[in-house]
C-alpha cells in the first residue's frame, strides 16, 4: 500500500523548509518502524504552502512480534508453590494468565505476543503526531488556540491507496483534495500517492523540490541567454528562491546606466541580499544593468510585474548610490578617524582603540613574514575606515569591500587597496580567507585581539552562549594562519595583541594568553577532525611551532597510522621515550661504551632515522602546500613521501630487540646514561613528528 500525507499551510519560511522536509522524513521513518510498519521507501514534497510524504509499500498489518519479558524473582512471585501479588500483577500487566508464567534463571517470565494491528488504524494517530512534534525554531498559535505550529494548518491530506485516514489535528480534518497554485489554480485538486506529483504541476503548483529548483535555474539562465547575457545564480539564493515560489516564472527587468558605477558588490548585495534577484552579466565581464526576478506567478502582462520589480529596485539601488556619492566627498583617511565614535566593547576602547593595536602588532610581527612592510604600514593606517561610512552602516556585508572601492577610487595604491579588502575576511565559517599577505596578517591580529581582549574581561562562551561570537573569531584565526603556512606561532601572534594592549595601559595577563591559544588550539582540533584527520593524529602534532606545521604532521602522522607496522613503531617508542624521561643529561651517545650488538645496531640507525623524519617534513610541506582547515583534506599523491616514511618504519626493527634484550637501568651509571641517551635519540628523532606517545597501547 502506499500512503500520502500533505500539511497544507499559510506560506512558510523560506529557510524552514528544507530542515522541516529532513524532519519530516526522520520522524516518519522513526515512529513507522516503531509501530512495526515497514515500507520500501519515502518520498517528499514541498512548496511554500506544504510539506508532503508519500510512504510507498506499507503492509496492510503491522508485524506479529513475539518476546520474552523479564518479571520479578521466582521467590518474589511465588510462595509455597501459590502465585504472590507480585505474580498476578506482572502476569495482569504483559496481558497474560498467571499459568503461564514460566521461571527461568531465578525469574519469572512471560511470553508476550503482539499480534499485527491494521495500518489503516495505526497511522491517524501516528500521522497526527507527526504534526504536532515537527520541529520548528519558533512555532505559531492562531484562531482559538490551535497549534502550535510553524504557521496555520489550512487543510490535511490523508490517502492509504483509496482510502481517506480519520486524521485530525488542529481542528483540521484530513480529506482527499489538496489546493493548486493560489492564483492560477485556486480549486480544489484530488490527489494520492500515486497521481500527487502530476495533479498539482497541472494545477500549476511544482512540489518536486528537485524539479522546481531545476526550473529557476532553468528559467534564469536561458532568458538571460536569449540577450546574450549570462544569468549569476548563487546556490544559496537559488535555494532560497526555490522555497518561495510554487510555479517559477522568470522576468528580466534594468534600472538605469549610472548605477553602474557602483562597484559589483554593491550591485549584487542589492539585489540578493535585499530583493531575491539575480544579477545579469556580459559573460566573462562585469555586471550590466540587468537582473532577472523569480515570479510565483505568471499574469496575462507580465510587463506589470518587470514595473513592480524595477520600481522596488530602483528605490534601493538609488540608496546605495546615494551613500557612494556622499561616502566619497571624504578622504577615506578621515573617514578612519571616525572610528573613535564607535565603541567596541566596554573596557576594551572603541574601535578607533583597536584599529591602533592592531597596527602596531602588525608593525612589530611584520619583519618575521614575507611582505611588502609599506603596504602593510599604509593599509593599518586605514584599516576599518569603511566601518564609519554610510554605506557600510545601511549594508553591513560590505565591510571591507567599500574600503578597497573608496581606496581604488580615491587613488590609493591598488595592493593597499586589496589588503583593506582582505583585513575583514573571512566574514563566515565558509568565507573565503584572505588572499594577500598583508591583509592576512590584519585580519589575523584583528581575531587575536578580539581573542586576547575578551579572555582579558573573563568573557570566554560557556556551554552553547558564545555571545560575543570568540569561536568565530579564533576558527578566522587559526584558519588564516593554516592558509597562509606562516612559520609564526599562534602564541606570538596572541602576545603581539597582548603587547599592544599594554601599551596602552591594560595588563593583559599571561592567563589570558594563555587561555586565549588554548581555545583557538581547540578550534583548530575541531576543524582538523571535522576535515576527516583522526582525533589522535591532531593532538599528537598539537606541539608543533605553527598552526601550519601542526596540520602538516597531523597530516603525515595520519598517513603513518594507516600502515600496520606504525602501531608497533608507536608502542615501543612510548616505552623508549618513558625511559629516556628518566635522564637528563644531553650527551651523544658514546659508541665506545657499546656492550650489545643491539646498542650499536640502534645507534646506526638514529641518523637516517633523524634525515628520513626532516626529509618527510620537507617533502611533505611541499607536496601539501597551506591549504584551509575548514576545507576537507586536499587530495595529493604521496607516494614520493613512501621513501622517508619507509625509512622511520624500520626503526622499529633496531629498537625491538634493543628493548628486549638490552637492559638500560644498570648499576654502572655511565652505561645506564649511554643507554639512555641513545634511548633520547630515539624520542628526539621521532618526536620532530609529534607526540607519538599518544598513539602508543
Amino acid at each position: 500500500m502506499n500512503l500520502l500525507f500533505e500539511i497544507g499551510t499559510e506560506e512558510l519560511p523560506a529557510a524552514y523548509v528544507p530542515r522541516a522536509l529532513a524532519d519530516l522524513e526522520r520522524l516518519a521513518a522513526e515512529r513507522l518502524e516503531a509501530a512495526r510498519l515497514s515500507f520500501e521507501k519515502i518520498e517528499t514534497y514541498a512548496t511554500p504552502r506544504r510539506l508532503a510524504l508519500v510512504v510507498r509499500g506499507l503492509p496492510e498489518t503491522s508485524a506479529r512480534v513475539e518476546e520474552e519479558r523479564r518479571g520479578p524473582p521466582e521467590r518474589a512471585a511465588f510462595k509455597d508453590d501459590q502465585p504472590t501479588p507480585a505474580a498476578t500483577g506482572f502476569a495482569r500487566k504483559a496481558g497474560v494468565e498467571v499459568a503461564e508464567l514460566t521461571v527461568k534463571d531465578g525469574y519469572v517470565w512471560a511470553r508476550v505476543v503482539h499480534e499485527g494491528e491494521p495500518a489503516a488504524h495505526i497511522l491517524p494517530g501516528l500521522l497526527a503526531g507527526l504534526v504536532r512534534d515537527l520541529p520548528a525554531p519558533k512555532k505559531m498559535i492562531w484562531g482559538a488556540g490551535d497549534g502550535p505550529f510553524v504557521r496555520p494548518v489550512r487543510w490535511l491530506v490523508a490517502r492509504l491507496d483509496g482510502e481517506v485516514l480519520p486524521v485530525e489535528v488542529f481542528n483540521v480534518a484530513a480529506g482527499k483534495t489538496t489546493r493548486g497554485h493560489r492564483f492560477l489554480a485556486p480549486g480544489e485538486v484530488e490527489v494520492d500517492a500515486d497521481s500527487y506529483r502530476d495533479a498539482l504541476y497541472r494545477a500549476h503548483v511544482v512540489a518536486d523540490v528537485a524539479q522546481r529548483r531545476e526550473r529557476v535555474v532553468l528559467e534564469a539562465a536561458t532568458l538571460a541567454l536569449s540577450e546574450g547575457y549570462e544569468a549569476v545564480l548563487p546556490e544559496d539564493l537559488v535555494e532560497e528562491v526555490t522555497h518561495l515560489v510554487e510555479w517559477p516564472v522568470a522576468v528580466m527587468g534594468s534600472f538605469s546606466q549610472r548605477y553602474l558605477e557602483l562597484p559589483d558588490e554593491v550591485l549584487a548585495t542589492v539585489m540578493i541580499q535585499h530583493q531575491r534577484f539575480f544579477p545579469v552579466r556580459v559573460p566573462g565581464e562585469r555586471l550590466t544593468n540587468r537582473f532577472i526576478g523569480v515570479s510565483g506567478h505568471q499574469p496575462p502582462d507580465l510587463d506589470v510585474v518587470r514595473s513592480g520589480y524595477e520600481q522596488v529596485l530602483e528605490g534601493r539601488i538609488y540608496d546605495a548610490y546615494f551613500f557612494w556619492t556622499e561616502d566619497l566627498k571624504t578622504p577615506l583617511a578621515e573617514h578612519h578617524q571616525k572610528l573613535a565614535g564607535i565603541n567596541f566593547q566596554r573596557g576594551l576602547g572603541t574601535m578607533a582603540d583597536k584599529a591602533d593595536r592592531v597596527r602596531e602588532a602588525a608593525a612589530s610581527l611584520a619583519g618575521r613574514l614575507p611582505l611588502d612592510e609599506n603596504v602593510l604600514r599604509e593599509a593599518a593606517a586605514l584599516f576599518k575606515a569603511d566601518l564609519p561610512t554610510q554605506m557600510v552602516y545601511e549594508f553591513p556585508e560590505l565591510e571591507g569591500v567599500m574600503a578597497r572601492a573608496y581606496a581604488e577610487k580615491q587613488g590609493i595604491d591598488a595592493r593597499v587597496a586589496r589588503a583593506l579588502e582582505d583585513a575583514v575576511r573571512p566574514t563566515g565559517p565558509d568565507a573565503p580567507l584572505p588572499e594577500t599577505p598583508e591583509g592576512a596578517l590584519l585580519a589575523a591580529l584583528d581575531r587575536a585581539d578580539t581573542l586576547v581582549g575578551f579572555f582579558h574581561l573573563g568573557k570566554k562562551p560557556s556551554g552553547s552562549a558564545d555571545p560575543y561570537g570568540l569561536r568565530r573569531a579564533a576558527a578566522g584565526l587559526v584558519r588564516i594562519l593554516g592558509r597562509t603556512g606562516w612559520d609564526l606561532p599562534l602564541e606570538d601572534v596572541l602576545k603581539a595583541a597582548a603587547a599592544a594592549y599594554r601599551a596602552r595601559g591594560l595588563q593583559v595577563a599571561p592567563e589570558a594568553v594563555a587561555a586565549a591559544r588554548a581555545f583557538a588550539e581547540e578550534r583548530l582540533e575541531s576543524l582538523l577532525t571535522e576535515a576527516g584527520l583522526p582525533t589522535l593524529a591532531v593532538r599528537a602534532a598539537q606541539k608543533a611551532p605553527s598552526v601550519y606545521g601542526q596540520m602538516l604532521r597531523a597530516r603525515l602522522i595520519y598517513e603513518l597510522m594507516q600502515r600496520p607496522e606504525f602501531a608497533e613503531l608507536t608502542r615501543l617508542y612510548k616505552r623508549a621515550a618513558n625511559l629516556a624521561s628518566q635522564s637528563e643529561s644531553d650527551r651523544e651517545p658514546d659508541p665506545a661504551r657499546f656492550e650489545t650488538e643491539e646498542e650499536a645496531r640502534l645507534f646506526e640507525a638514529l641518523k637516517p632515522t633523524r634525515q628520513a623524519v626532516a626529509e618527510l617534513l620537507e617533502r611533505g610541506a611541499s607536496l601539501l602546500p597551506p591549504w584551509d582547515p575548514a576545507a576537507p583534506l586536499p587530495q595529493v599523491d604521496l607516494t614520493p613521501l613512501a621513501e622517508p616514511l619507509a625509512q622511520i618504519l624500520a626503526l622499529a626493527g633496531t629498537l625491538d630487540p634493543f628493548m628486549d634484550h638490552v637492559l638500560v637501568m644498570v648499576d654502572d651509571a655511565a652505561v645506564r646514561e649511554n643507554r639512555l641517551a641513545l634511548l633520547r635519540g630515539v624520542r628526539d628523532a621521532l618526536g620532530e613528528l609529534g607526540a607519538l606517545e599518544l598513539l602508543g597501547a
